[in-house]
């Protein structure tokens, strides 16, 4: 699954408002084969490992209840903890 190009306002305003949808990944647990994520939400203090398209990736990142990650991201795995990563 590609993600939507935010360059166009209309894509991006779906993805700011999580239009295109988000997954909730536990512990232990990661986010689906080809998707990609935009925004990752702890909703529990958790710890995730995530790959970056652009950027610098995260290994054993701490994100504490109610943190946001914002990036383009294509792997994530959350290590402890629960979080809602919204779909590109």
């Amino acid at each position: 699954m590609s993600y939507s190009n935010i360059n166009n306002p209309a894509n991006y305003q779906l993805a700011s408002f999580g239009q295109f949808g988000f997954r909730r990944i536990v512990a232990s647990g990661s986010g689906q084969a080809g998707e990609h994520y935009r925004v990752l939400y702890a909703l529990e203090d958790s710890v995730v490992t995530v790959t970056a398209e652009a950027g610098d990736s995260l290994a054993g990142q701490v994100m504490l209840a109610g943190t946001a990650i914002y990036g383009l991201f294509s792997d994530v795995t959350v290590v402890s903890g629960s979080v809602l990563a919204y779909i590109a």
